[in-house]
């Protein structure tokens, strides 16, 4: 049988889950989040990245990123980031759509990692009024090359938004690899070092 990485949206569910959702179908529940299994879930999300976070579940990575970005953002501004990023390459416009028009404003960087100097030139370029306002930076971890954001990139990456006072999202479809190749905790990766929202892949 040929594995198939290609995607969260590919694989099918582990036996595991499968087994809880089987647990979860044999009673009655409240609807729209107000159940014990979201409720634990959520704990047990908190729990990984050692902080009182909110938790949203969402159908898929495109559905994360668009509402995250969508949260952070309005029409008039922009979001920063690679142009191998995962909301640039793959995602068919949702982020622009879910943030009602932000644009994605371009950087280039070595092995498609972002650099603290690609977003100063891009947030620098224009600062008049009919320039979409740079308002986040968008981070892929695993990137869409396989090569990972070390502490200390995010350390600087995080300098430089706090310069400009721009939020930080991280696309974590592969999180989870992420966090085993460096051999740190999720908090390391995220908040610790000045990640404000985190789309965790899930499946």
């Amino acid at each position: 049988m040929l594995e198939q990485f290609a995607s969260d949206n590919y694989s099918g569910i582990c036996p595991e889950v499968m087994a809880y959702i089987e647990k979860a179908n044999c009673d009655y529940a409240a609807a729209y989040g107000e159940d014990d299994w979201t409720q634990r879930a959520a704990d047990l999300f908190r729990e990984t990245f050692e902080i009182d976070c909110e938790v949203f579940f969402v159908f898929n990575g495109t559905a994360a990123n668009s509402l995250a970005l969508g949260t952070l953002c309005r029409s008039y501004h922009s979001i920063v980031c690679h142009e191998l990023a995962h909301v640039e390459t793959d995602e068919c416009g949702a982020p622009e759509l879910f943030t009602h028009g932000s644009k994605l404003l371009l950087g280039k960087g070595e092995q498609g990692k972002l650099t603290p100097d690609a977003i100063a030139q891009i947030v620098t370029k224009r600062s008049d009024l009919h320039y979409p306002k740079p308002q986040a930076i968008s981070l892929t971890q695993s990137t869409e090359l396989g090569t990972l954001y070390s502490l200390q990139e995010l350390r600087d990456i995080r300098t430089v938004a706090d310069r400009y006072q721009l939020k930080l999202h991280m696309d974590g479809a592969r999180f989870s690899n992420a966090v085993a190749a460096m051999d740190v905790s999720p908090a390391e990766l995220t908040w610790h070092n000045g990640i404000d929202v985190l789309c965790f892949g899930g499946t």
